[in-house]
């Protein structure tokens, strides 16, 4: 029977499930995993915020590392894991993230957290969650931590850190796209409280790792011996090339492939960025027009470029370019490097995600795929 991936919802597999397919980062996790260990046997309370773009794998990271900590039975005695949904849709204000977290731990004490809200006892619901915990340090997981500080507001904020370090019971675990003001400036109450964590890219043996489990759990053993051979992993050496180490995209790849696709390259890649245009679209759609331009711009030619030379080509000034890539940078979506020789005051930008330029030209009908394939097989390993 075919086994699928949520590629996009990880959180939708069990933590078991999860490590089973957990390939690489070995380092990452072990650092994690003592972390919360460390903080289960002793007075300690670090805080951790996994840093890292879309598709890299941090709600994965969250509950493997979540998982492996609670393996051990001292810590799952002494640890109350809280993992607040990944969406955090219900988070509208502080006494709504208290809310959550007794729905995490407990129906009954979810109910009863409602009838205070209502009652705007805020002091009363954190004393009510802090009983359910007992003696247990309360692990408080909370992925897209910007989305959630963003909904609580500074004063918001605040009160959650007040009751952080008065109570002295609780971690939190998070997860952000990027390093964001509410944790980054000394505006705000979280400022230098989290430990910083980013999350490696998948290397290429981590990728053939994936996928030749992939195919083995599929009961495809011809696969699983052409993605370890010599010619099997040259291939995916070059897919690494134009894809990059995200796990998404692999675990995608995994899905949409065999023997005859991987080892022509272009079907395989094609099958991959088909089955992600339905993400790029809407990740593409969310963006405001100006900064949508800029990135097809940027798409549509192959080398870096400086911010009046974007500018002129979308017909914008400079400063609005500028502001414009800033936010982009910002969010992940490029990438800018001051020039090596020349003018060094200029930056130049290009995009995050190589496999987003094939995306878009590969859906504006243009076929870059075969010469950029070709281009980056060395010679003697061209099919």
């Amino acid at each position: 029977m075919t086994m699928t991936h949520p590629a996009f919802t990880p959180s939708a597999m069990t933590a078991d499930q999860l490590d089973a397919i957990t390939v690489g980062r070995t380092t990452t996790f072990d650092t994690l995993v003592d972390r919360i260990k460390g903080a289960a046997r002793g007075g300690s309370r670090p805080h951790t915020l996994i840093v890292a773009p879309r598709g890299a794998g941090k709600t994965h990271t969250l509950h493997v590392a979540v998982h492996r900590s609670l393996a051990d039975p001292d810590t799952t005695k002494s640890v109350l894991p809280v993992l607040i949904p990944e969406d955090s849709l219900a988070i509208g204000s502080y006494v709504d993230l208290l809310v959550e977290i007794a729905r995490s731990i407990d129906d009954g004490l979810a109910a009863m957290a409602r009838d205070m809200r209502t009652q705007k006892d805020t002091i009363g619901i954190e004393q009510a969650i802090l009983a359910a915990a007992g003696d247990r340090m309360i692990l408080l997981a909370i992925e897209n931590l910007d989305r959630v500080f963003d909904a609580l507001g500074p004063g918001g904020q605040g009160a959650l850190r007040a009751w952080v370090e008065t109570s002295t019971a609780i971690t939190i675990f998070a997860t952000a796209p990027t390093l964001f003001d509410g944790v980054s400036s000394r505006m705000y109450p979280w400022y230098g409280s989290f430990i910083v964590e980013s999350l490696p890219d998948l290397t290429v043996d981590d990728a053939v790792t994936m996928l030749s489990h992939a195919a083995l759990r599929n009961d495809n053993e011809t696969l699983a011996t052409f993605i370890e051979s010599t010619q099997g992993r040259e291939r995916l050496q070059v897919i690494h090339r134009l894809v990059g180490g995200s796990p998404r995209l692999w675990h995608i790849l995994s899905e949409g492939i065999d023997v005859a696709s991987l080892d022509a390259l272009v079907p395989a890649v094609e099958s991959l960025l088909d089955r992600l245009a339905p993400y790029y679209q809407q990740q593409l759609w969310q963006l405001p027009a100006g900064e949508q331009r800029l990135v097809v711009e940027l798409a549509r030619g192959w080398e870096p470029r400086t911010v009046t030379d974007l500018a002129a080509a979308v017909g914008i000034s400079n400063q609005t370019a500028a502001a414009a890539l800033g936010r982009l940078a910002s969010s992940h979506w490029v990438t800018s490097a001051k020039a090596e020789t020349g003018d060094r005051r200029a930056s130049w930008y290009d995009l995050t995600e190589p496999l987003l330029r094939y995306h878009l030209q590969y859906r504006e009908g243009r076929h870059p795929l075969e010469n950029a394939i070709r281009a980056a097989i060395p010679p003697e390993s061209q099919p």
